[in-house]
């Protein structure tokens, strides 16, 4: 009976993702049990194991979405999730015209997660592990993930996660944050002028979907000994907005 049970519960759980996978935008959890016809108490149980081990995000809304954990193990499925298989060829064209490390993340329980990396060919490089996650405060990621964000939302993810400081330019106080932020909307991309780490400088800039909401972001990272400011400026921010707009187009964005 025990392992009949257990079935059951695999089952309905598949059930729950299916539906959240097929609802092309965050659902609540009361439309998730109209669509399976399970008890809310039945529903409710499994949505909080599922997000416990990542399978599931509940926003701030209270509405659920797939979780970065079927991202991450997307990338030995046969086929990539949309964004990740969308993004590869422009992150490789990145990366082969900068010679630097190239990211793509998105936002995920307030940090950034690295979902694909391009390695620089230099053997002294940046290099962020896939599937970890990293702060917004101190990174250019971070920044242009936030770009959409409310002023009040930011203070609440900054209050949340802390603003630890990394090195001697972090920004570690939330108003210095939000007049960084005031210029990153202004310019529609972010820089972080080595506040993660002493030795690196970094550029990023979102993607965004067809109802303009940010999804994801891109990032070119170097040695600040020669992935100077004035290079970034001059040849890598027509680049990297030309290819997050690019992206953005393939996903409906009208903007």
């Amino acid at each position: 009976m025990a392992g009949k049970l257990e079935v059951q519960s695999l089952h309905r759980a598949f059930d729950i993702l299916e539906v959240i996978g097929n609802s092309g935008a965050p659902i609540s959890i009361k439309k998730i049990t109209e669509e399976t016809g399970l008890p809310k108490s039945t529903v409710y149980r499994l949505l909080n194991n599922l997000e416990n081990r990542n399978y599931a995000f509940c926003d701030e809304n209270g509405n659920y979405r797939l979780g970065y954990q079927l991202l991450m193990m997307s990338q030995w499925a046969e086929k990539d999730f949309e964004i990740k298989h969308i993004a590869k060829s422009y992150l490789e064209s990145l990366n082969q015209f900068t010679k630097e490390t190239v990211h793509l993340a998105i936002l995920q329980k307030n940090r950034v997660l690295y979902v694909d990396t391009v390695e620089s060919p230099h053997a002294s490089r940046l290099v962020a592990k896939l599937g970890t996650t990293n702060s917004v405060h101190c990174t250019a990621l971070g920044k242009a993930l936030l770009l959409k964000h409310t002023d009040a939302s930011i203070l609440n993810i900054l209050e949340a996660e802390g603003m630890d400081r990394r090195t001697e330019h972090t920004l570690v106080k939330p108003l210095e944050y939000l007049q960084e932020m005031e210029e990153v909307r202004k310019l529609g991309y972010a820089l972080d002028k080595q506040e993660s780490e002493m030795e690196g400088r970094c550029i990023g800039a979102p993607i965004y979907d067809n109802g303009g909401k940010i999804v994801a972001a891109i990032s070119i990272s170097g040695l600040a000994t020669r992935f100077s400011r004035d290079f970034i400026e001059k040849e890598v921010v027509s680049r990297l907005l030309d290819s997050t707009l690019r992206i953005s187009r393939v996903l409906g964005y009208v903007g």
